[in-house]
């Protein structure tokens, strides 16, 4: 009875710390993606920088924001 109470236990931390790490993971992509967001917003990137950076929709649309103004 024991063993099965602590694999169950076993079972609760594990999946804590999955879940745990997942969120680490989400935190630090967050931030890639906010620092490839400002490169791509700098006026000296490049077209190709910026489809390079998966962020082309940004870029295209402040060069659309520019051409209006």
């Amino acid at each position: 009875m024991w063993a099965l109470i602590a694999f169950i236990g076993l079972g609760v931390l594990v999946a804590a710390l999955i879940e745990i790490n997942e969120r680490i993971k989400a935190k630090k992509a967050k931030g890639e993606r906010q620092d490839a967001k400002e490169a791509c917003l700098k006026p000296e990137v490049r077209a190709e920088d910026c489809s390079a950076c998966e962020l082309i929709s940004v870029c295209e649309k402040e060069e659309k924001n520019k051409k209006k103004a």
